[in-house]
């Protein structure tokens, strides 16, 4: 989980927004965004309310108990014994309301698509400006305690996949792999984990990705695993292929081209360079050889030699080895991994 320390931290880096964009509040009911700046994670279903003055002073509004990064901890009953609690939604924005009566005029900041309508009102007449953007370049920089969880996430990536080299042969399922993975990483947190991913084997792994189902593993099948568990919604989005009994001579040669762009990517990383120039190299990279060039098709996920287009391969290699989403650490090189 978050720290309070982080939690201050990145409050302070986001002080220095406001300040620079004069706005006096920020507002945010986005979930994810109060468990960045208070370290409060809620279920997503429900309600929660971060507000921030530009002198620091804070409201969370929130059903957790503990600790938070907040001036003023006001709890939501979202369950009760004694009443019906149909819209707490309703509830929390009434809270927000007498809290801040009088005292919220001026320009507020708020991430538009977070905060409803129904907040909104509570205001009052206010000026509204939209944070979405500046949250957004808030988070592409790690404090040491996002770094922490984004580490804990590989830890569960490394045991799955272990768990998954031991689990592929020939006859077993999709579903054989998926929990085993998921068994050892419930074993590994000692606690239940969200495992999201792709599991699908062979064409299917190219054709559809998604979730395991009964389909066997067949030897000669290449098994992608893009996993990405997240146990507090920071992830380290890794990706193995392991190869069900020998590669063909098309499996390594693809392997190999696979590893130099990696090598080419990685040689090119450092701070100032522009994702998109990292990108637009290994593409040129990939064009350049005529197995991963594309439009082509080949067959190098199944040992039946079926054709497959290499578009869906590329598009995966591109999003999975250099990496779309946010937060994510250097990831370990392909290897080439044999599962007899």
């Amino acid at each position: 989980m978050l720290t309070l320390e982080g939690c201050r931290a990145r409050q302070r880096r986001l002080l220095t927004v406001m300040e620079r964009n004069r706005w006096d509040f920020f507002l945010t009911a986005n979930y994810r965004t109060v468990y960045y700046l208070t370290g409060s994670l809620s279920p997503a279903e429900t309600p929660t309310i971060f507000w921030m003055k530009n002198d620091g002073r804070s409201i969370l509004i929130t059903s957790l108990k503990g600790e938070a990064a907040a001036g003023e901890i006001v709890p939501l009953e979202t369950y009760s014994i004694v009443r019906t609690i149909t819209n707490p939604a309703h509830d929390a924005a009434a809270l927000l309301k007498d809290l801040l009566r009088g005292s919220s005029r001026g320009v507020c900041a708020a991430e538009s698509a977070a905060v409803s309508v129904l907040i909104r009102e509570t205001l009052g007449p206010v000026d509204w400006a939209d944070a979405t953007d500046a949250i957004l370049a808030l988070r592409k920089r790690k404090e040491d305690d996002e770094i922490a969880e984004i580490r804990t996430s590989l830890n569960y990536c490394s045991v799955a996949y272990a768990a998954a080299r031991q689990t592929i042969a020939p006859g077993r399922t999709e579903l054989d792999v998926y929990q085993a993975m998921h068994g050892a990483i419930l074993q590994a947190a000692g606690t239940t984990v969200l495992f999201p991913g792709d599991f699908a084997c062979g064409e299917r792994g190219i054709k559809e990705g998604g979730p395991p189902t009964r389909r066997e593993i067949r030897q000669g099948d290449l098994y992608i695993l893009d996993i990405f568990p997240a146990p507090a919604l920071y992830f380290g989005d890794t990706c193995r292929t392991f190869s069900v009994g020998e590669p063909t001579d098309l499996q390594f040669r693809a392997w190999e081209i696979v590893l130099k762009a990696v090598r080419l990517a990685e040689s090119m990383v450092r701070p100032g360079v522009l994702a998109q120039d990292v990108y637009h190299a290994v593409k040129e990279f990939l064009d350049s050889h005529e197995i991963t060039s594309l439009g082509k098709v080949f067959g190098i996920t199944s040992g039946t030699g079926s054709a497959i287009t290499a578009t869906r391969l590329r598009a995966s290699f591109l999003e999975r080895m250099i990496g779309s989403k946010s937060g994510m650490l250097s990831r370990s090189s392909p290897a080439c991994t044999q599962q007899r």
